[in-house]
């Protein structure tokens, strides 16, 4: 707006410099050198005027590059924050799913050694035997639930992006 109006000013500016040069009856012979300097000033103005412009849209071209710049650095760096979580969930997940297993290998274990032992006990440690055994195949289930909902959790928090979603 300043540009604009500094160069519609600078036309008013020419605009009155030539009514006032402007060659009357009895004033025609400076006029000659007069004119020349007055439209000088004016094409020089003019030109200062023109050479401004030009630096502003350089400024602005540059500007409008560093912005570009920046809005696909931080898109890359999104994108890499996205990764890393996926992977980070993924990581979680699977030794999770180790934990469990390894948890429920050991209680199955148990469970065998405790059916071996139990053939050789009499009547009460057989009842007591039963008991923690059906304890044992209770947190055997609760631990394929909670290893089931796990895997549930983990998947519906992976995000896999849609084709087109990225920009």
């Amino acid at each position: 707006l300043k540009l604009a109006h500094s160069s519609k000013s600078g036309r008013g500016l020419v605009a009155s410099a030539a009514r006032r040069w402007a060659p009357s009856a009895a004033g025609r012979s400076r006029s000659g050198g007069a004119m020349a300097r007055m439209f000088n000033e004016a094409q020089s103005f003019m030109h200062n005027i023109s050479a401004e412009l030009e630096l502003v849209k350089q400024e602005v071209v540059q500007d409008h590059a560093q912005r570009k710049a920046e809005i696909a650095e931080a898109w890359r760096k999104l994108e890499q924050e996205k990764f890393e979580r996926r992977e980070q969930i993924n990581k979680l997940r699977y030794e999770f799913e180790d934990f469990v297993n390894r948890k429920v290998d050991r209680v199955l274990e148990e469970i065998e050694e405790m059916k071996i032992s139990e053939k050789r006990d009499d009547s009460s440690q057989q009842m007591q035997i039963e008991y923690i055994v059906h304890d044992m195949e209770m947190l055997r289930e609760d631990l394929f639930t909670i290893q089931a909902a796990w895997g549930k959790l983990a998947s519906n928090c992976m995000v896999v992006p849609a084709e087109g979603d990225s920009g």
